[in-house]
């Protein structure tokens, strides 16, 4: 079994970009996506286990195998049980279909038992469940020697708020000697449909990490923060601490949990093991959708307490200068999936070009430089930047914006050219000082003053034109120049060496990054459709869409091979082909 697996990330950035956009819903086209969980990972001899079997994003499935294990009755199987949900998937508004089983099983000894894979008929595919581990013991001993609770965990929340699931765990101070093994059962690890795993924020403590064993097969960090005072007693107290983003409303079912703890050790005839187990019973969580009453139409999909601040590297600038705009936002929200605001689309900002940005997330902090240039010695401040956020606290859709910043702006000498070559994409000079009469004498005279001002006019002119070229073509030596040129050569290089459909969707990722300079993990769940339809607002002429589409179906493809198959890789010659048709179509 694989322990411990992180949710795909692609479908993490996936979240971002469809909290932002409204749209009607549509089937999820993502891959069906197969969990299995039992009531419980620890059993008492004589009590019934049952193992739930859902696969979602599917329109038929059936349960086609459900395998034999000895000492492991099948009681028998309820459903199929049908429901159907709406979620945020592949930057859009989706209906999920899910369709779902209960088998209930009855062990007939104790021990410990291995669930193999069910089988499961997909849309005339098949799909298999992870292997599942079953413990039974005869008597559940440990309650007053063990601990494990929920420090945190709150009751209803909203799809797209990140939440934390704080697991405490440990034994009696008195046994810790004797204690050389911990194992963590937990039947939900890995299989929460509907959430997606994010890393949580580093807290400021000098305890140290060390590993327990995961569901008896793997092993997971959990922070050791020492002697604690529990039900009046010193105790060794461990912390796994998780946090989950919520991606469709609805019901999150936690099935219970335990702790198995004690002393295993062997001799030359025997090994001797001297167990307890303690437990925290199954509990659900709300998931509450977000109102459609009151969205605004620019929602980035930020859900959460945000912040904001913002900085520039200088406030005395030239007209056509570049400033560098630093925005900070923070706080407990789901940044990491945000859609940050675009000043190019804002009114505000009419009187500024943006050259670009670099956007960064780093813990609960996302950063995001603006490259802006004001254009006019009219300008006296870099304006408020507004996020359109949604406040679970509050309930309502609200506005999180950085204060204005104020600047000063100093026009450039002889420019008259230059507002107009601002003003439009076409890079032309307007020379209105040049004669072009011929002079009446025919005797040879060297250049008068009135030349030698021209001259340095046009030079002076014709610098600011070649500047404001650069500004907007960019430096073709320049370190991003040059990576893009080389892009599909080093897609080539990058999927010689890549093994599986993870590694090839890695390098796809690269030279996307590579061709539009935004980083590679914004390509992760991106959508290069989108990219290019953003273009048709940028260009004269919309690019064509169908390369973007067979990118998006290749990365797709890739996505479901690695996170739903067998990570097998698709045939090199296709993907670079598809990524020179990308090209073509404005990559």
């Amino acid at each position: 079994m694989r322990t411990g697996q992180r949710t795909p990330w692609c479908a993490a950035t996936a979240l971002a970009a469809c909290l932002s956009v409204t749209a009607s819903a549509a089937w999820a086209q993502s891959g069906p996506r197969v969990t299995a969980q039992l009531s419980t990972g620890v059993a008492k001899l004589g009590s019934t286990v049952s193992v739930e079997v859902v696969v979602a994003g599917v329109k038929d499935a059936r349960l086609a195998d459900v395998p034999r294990v000895d000492g492991l009755a099948v009681e028998g199987v309820a459903g199929p049980s049908v429901s159907v949900s709406q979620e945020w998937s592949n930057r859009r508004r989706t209906i999920s279909r899910s369709i779902s089983w209960k088998v209930v099983l009855r062990p007939a000894a104790v021990g410990e038992y291995t669930i193999p894979p069910m089988r499961l008929t997909v849309d005339g595919g098949d799909l298999f469940t992870r292997e599942l581990t079953l413990k039974v013991v005869a008597d559940m001993h440990g309650m007053e020697l063990g601990y494990l609770e929920l420090a945190e965990r709150p009751e209803r929340v909203h799809e797209g708020q990140p939440f934390v699931v704080d697991l405490r765990l440990g034994w009696d101070l008195g046994i810790d000697q004797k204690v050389n093994m911990a194992n963590l059962v937990l039947p939900w690890w890995g299989e929460l449909p509907g959430t997606l795993e994010v890393d949580s924020p580093t807290a400021a403590t000098r305890s140290k990490l060390i590993q327990v064993n995961l569901n008896s097969s793997g092993r997971i960090d959990v922070r050791d923060l020492g002697r604690q005072e529990v039900r009046g007693r010193p105790f060794r107290v461990l912390q796994l601490r998780r946090t989950f983003v919520a991606t469709r409303p609805g019901p999150l079912s936690f099935p219970e949990s335990f702790l198995e703890f004690g002393f295993v050790g062997s001799g030359f005839f025997d090994t001797r093991k001297e167990t307890y187990h303690v437990g925290f019973p199954a509990f659900e969580l709300e998931v509450a959708p977000l109102p459609e009453e009151g969205r605004p139409l620019d929602f980035s999909g930020a859900v959460g307490s945000v912040r904001a601040l913002a900085s520039v590297d200088r406030r005395d600038v030239d007209a056509g200068d570049s400033i560098k705009l630093s925005v900070e936002w923070f706080g407990d929200a789901n940044l990491e999936f945000v859609e940050p605001p675009d000043p190019s689309r804002m009114e505000a900002f009419d009187r500024f070009r943006l050259y670009g940005t670099t956007d960064r997330f780093s813990g609960d902090r996302r950063r995001v430089v603006y490259d802006l240039a004001p254009i006019s010695a009219e300008v006296t401040e870099i304006p408020a930047l507004p996020l359109s956020v949604f406040d679970p606290a509050a309930g309502a859709y609200t506005t999180v914006a950085t204060e204005p910043i104020a600047i000063r702006v100093r026009a450039l000498e002889n420019a008259s050219a230059l507002a107009a070559a601002e003003g439009s994409n076409a890079r032309t000079l307007a020379l209105t000082d040049i004669q072009t009469a011929p002079e009446r004498s025919s005797a040879a005279r060297g250049p008068g003053a009135g030349a030698i001002g021209a001259a340095a006019l046009s030079v002076v002119l014709a610098w600011l034109v070649a500047r404001a070229a650069v500004r907007r073509g960019g430096d073709p030596d320049s370190e991003r120049a040059r990576a893009r040129r080389g892009a599909c050569r080093r897609l080539a290089r990058d999927l010689r060496d890549a093994p599986s459909a993870g590694r090839q969707a890695a390098a796809v990722h690269r030279f996307l990054a590579a061709r539009t300079g935004r980083a590679p993990e914004a390509w992760e769940g991106g959508d290069p459709v989108a990219f290019v339809r953003r273009l048709a607002v940028e260009q004269a002429g919309p690019p064509p869409e169908d390369g973007a589409r067979e990118l998006a179906d290749v990365l797709e493809e890739l996505e479901v091979r690695h996170w739903n198959g067998d990570d097998a890789p698709l045939e090199v010659a296709r993907l670079i082909a598809t990524a020179q048709r990308a090209m073509e179509g404005g990559f």
